[in-house]
């Protein structure tokens, strides 16, 4: 036998138990007896409804109004179409609200630098399942901003998705399986970034040091990185530089930009080294040679000191 909880809500459903009459009785006795004193439940929506507008021109969203006095989204958008009355609890939560600018923790900003921030979090393997509670979100929502269906988050989200990026963004996840569906998706890790660039929307993540050149298509190939818009379209327009050639000739072009791009790299490397040794810091060695630090840092991974380096280091 199905159990339920006793509701007038129920009894108005249809159902015909004798605890939901009883609680429909109840109420309605209730509301008869409020009307007999003269106590309404009910109000007209004018004063709500030029609360809002005030709330709207001085700067606020529908968004923030409905999170502020706690009603939802489409309560407020009801009032502003006319309803001709609210609930007394509904116009005493919107009254309560002060006007002049929303606080911190009700505005909204562009959400590009939190889905970036959350992207390349779950990119090192850490699940969204992991990173929810450490936000104190909900699963569905962390995960919603992350796939991009927001365009504009509570400002305390972001705050909250940056300063658990700054802990985690050098820690590696602990799910493989989560870093290699990421890889499928093309989603960019931390060390693609620059902090300096990850909330502004123009920017692209910079997976190689060299992306959207030739050169950098060569390096996704090297380094078994998902391959970017950029890069896809520069060997493309390369290839189509060189479409006129002979097959045999175009070939022999192709091996030498991957040779000379590869050498270029290991140079890059020897380079760091030395400045290093002359104790130059990382990032005034990246600024130096034109790259960010930490494509300088991922290259020096990659080419390893020689021996002989090595020990005159």
């Amino acid at each position: 036998m199905t159990t339920h909880t006793p509701s007038r809500a129920c009894y108005q459903r249809g159902c015909s138990t004798d605890a939901c009459k009883q609680a429909n009785y109840r109420y309605m006795a209730r509301l008869r007896l409020d009307h007999a004193r003269g106590q309404r439940r009910r109000t007209d929506s004018t004063q709500p409804r030029i609360h809002i507008e005030r709330l709207l021109a001085a700067g606020w969203l529908k968004t923030q109004i409905a999170r502020a006095a706690g009603l939802n989204h489409h309560t407020i958008i009801d009032v502003l179409a006319g309803q001709p009355t609210v609930a007394n609890r509904i116009a005493l939560a919107i009254l309560s609200i002060p006007i002049g600018q929303p606080p911190a923790d009700t505005r909204d900003t562009d959400a590009t630098g939190t889905i970036r921030r959350l992207r390349a979090l779950v990119a090192l393997g850490w699940p969204i399942a992991q990173l929810a509670p450490r936000l104190g979100m909900y699963e569905t929502a962390c995960g919603n901003i992350a796939r991009g269906e927001l365009r504009q988050v509570r400002t305390a989200t972001a705050e909250a998705v940056a300063t658990l990026y700054r802990d985690l963004s050098r820690t590696a996840g602990p799910s493989n399986r989560t870093r290699i569906l990421t890889a499928k998706k093309g989603w960019p890790p931390p060390a693609a970034w620059d902090d300096d660039l990850i909330d502004d929307p123009n920017a692209h993540p910079e997976w190689t040091g060299y992306c959207g050149t030739d050169r950098g298509w060569w390096t996704h190939r090297w380094q078994n990185l998902p391959m970017c818009p950029r890069c896809e379209h520069a060997h493309q327009q390369w290839l189509d530089e060189r479409s006129g050639l002979h097959p045999q000739e175009r070939n022999q072009e192709m091996f030498r930009a991957r040779a000379a791009a590869s050498q270029r790299e290991a140079e890059l490397a020897i380079d760091a080294r030395e400045l290093l040794r002359y104790g130059v810091g990382i990032e005034q060695a990246a600024a130096r040679l034109g790259v960010s630090k930490n494509h300088l840092q991922q290259v020096m991974l990659r080419h390893s000191a020689e021996p002989d380096q090595a020990a005159a280091a």
